[in-house]
């Protein structure tokens, strides 16, 4: 692949992160042709994982990053968050209780909705790997 195909931007570990990493993923949605209902999808599951990266996997707050990668492989974006967190073993994705999560807990069950494949690991910290394939 070559550059224009993929890039990697170091984001700070705050929540004014969140636009820049839409932004920059969006990118690489329009040039790999996905269509604006696929783009939303993607852009909602980026916001989700970038903002629990900022939220649970930043130990030392505003002085740790999230990295974010992107790459387009044919008809599929293959986005790569990176975080500083303590490793992290995802529950089994399910509906959360609305009377449990007002605030919080709906991003994993969103980020495995909305993409086509979602997985977890962990390298200096919780690497998330999220795939969207292109759909008419």
């Amino acid at each position: 692949m070559g550059a224009a195909n993929e890039g990697r931007i170091i984001l700070p570990s705050q929540a004014s992160a969140l636009a820049e990493a839409r932004r920059f993923v969006d990118q690489y949605a329009v040039r790999a042709g996905f269509s604006d209902p696929n783009r939303e999808e993607v852009s909602l599951a980026v916001t989700e994982a970038v903002s629990n990266a900022v939220r649970h996997g930043s130990p030392a707050g505003a002085a740790d990053h999230v990295s974010l990668s992107v790459a387009v492989d044919g008809k599929r974006l293959i986005i790569t968050v990176q975080d500083h967190g303590p490793c992290f073993d995802p529950p089994v994705p399910s509906l959360p209780d609305p009377a449990e999560f007002a605030e919080h807990g709906r991003g994993l069950f969103l980020m495995n909705e909305l993409m086509d494949e979602v997985q977890f690991s962990r390298n200096n910290g919780t690497v998330v790997r999220m795939t969207k394939e292109q759909r008419p």
